[in-house]
């Protein structure tokens, strides 16, 4: 065997191996390569060199035995109502991804679909190095609506909203009625999803008085949406002086305000009702950047009462 030939079987022998272990991670780990398209030009490369080396090699018994091994395989996934050969199109190439976003420097989620029998699903994948896994898989059966305009497919992106240790928070964005999903790290279960809006105006209806600040506040919510319009006045409940208001996100049946450090500096909040009062808590200091109640640093406490409209 010549030298140059020894060179290219040597470089086959390291595409397969990166090949096959590639594919044992993510069959039992759930690990990649880093990226959407790190896996689909390793395939790629795998089935050009394994060209290259029947070529290379046709003299050889074990080159045509491979060539048959291949046809053989490639036939076999088309005679089976083609369903095989689909998974394997879809997976290697790019037609099988509905959506790939970059979340953050830790986490990306993408939208795919590996069968012409299945519906796409959404999946969160944990970057880690070179490498990444997958920490999360949700199908449309998970999302437990009946709109037909709120399917994984058909979302327009996929926003980050928060994390915590054990769970992280995406919303599916529609461009009119959104998703938002609270999953849980550790099992990839949905721990909550947007709830039901007639209980949470409920919960929070009517105008809420804080004499300290000689603040009032009312919550004004809409089907479909995943947060809360907040008003808050001085003045008195019916001449209304220095007028603001915001979003309050819906979350684990409460409503929270995340932190923010980019466009104006506010730190994470929580609003809830407790023995008929309602409590706002929010992380005090220049803590902007927690997106949970950091009970280890100072915490603000404003209550206030329900008042007759």
């Amino acid at each position: 065997m010549s030298q140059s030939k020894k060179i290219i079987l040597r470089i086959y022998f390291i595409i397969c191996v990166l090949f096959v272990l590639d594919c044992l991670l993510y069959y039992f780990k759930e690990i990649s390569l880093r990226g959407y398209y790190s896996d689909v030009v390793l395939s790629w490369l795998w089935l050009i060199s394994s060209f290259v080396i029947i070529i290379v090699f046709w003299k050889k018994l074990l080159a045509k035995l491979f060539l048959t091994a291949l046809l053989i395989t490639f036939a076999m996934s088309i005679i089976a109502m083609m369903l095989p050969f689909y998974t394997l199109l879809l997976s290697s190439t790019s037609l099988g991804l509905y959506q790939n976003k970059d979340l953050n420097k830790n986490y990306r989620a993408q939208i795919v679909g590996y069968g012409v029998m299945v519906n796409p699903w959404l999946e969160i994948i944990e970057k880690k190095g070179l490498f990444e896994k997958r920490i999360i898989k949700c199908t449309d059966s998970e999302l437990m609506v009946d709109n037909l305009d709120i399917k994984i497919r058909t979302a327009k992106d996929i926003i980050f909203k928060s994390e915590t240790d054990s769970t992280i928070t995406l919303t599916l964005f529609y461009g009119g009625p959104n998703k938002t999903i609270t999953f849980d790290k550790k099992t990839g279960n949905i721990v909550s999803q947007m709830l039901n809006i007639k209980g949470l105006a409920q919960k929070y209806g009517g105008t809420w008085y804080d004499e300290t600040q000689k603040l009032y506040l009312t919550f004004y919510f809409e089907e479909g949406y995943d947060y809360a319009t907040v008003n808050t006045w001085t003045g008195s409940i019916d001449k209304k002086e220095n007028i603001d208001a915001y979003k309050a996100f819906i979350k684990d049946n409460k409503l929270i305000l995340p932190a923010e450090n980019s466009d104006h500096h506010a730190p994470y909040c929580e609003i809830d009702i407790q023995y008929n009062l309602l409590v706002y808590k929010c992380n005090e200091g220049f803590n902007f950047s927690d997106n949970f109640l950091n009970t280890k640093k100072s915490i603000s406490v404003t209550k206030y009462k329900s008042i007759t409209d």
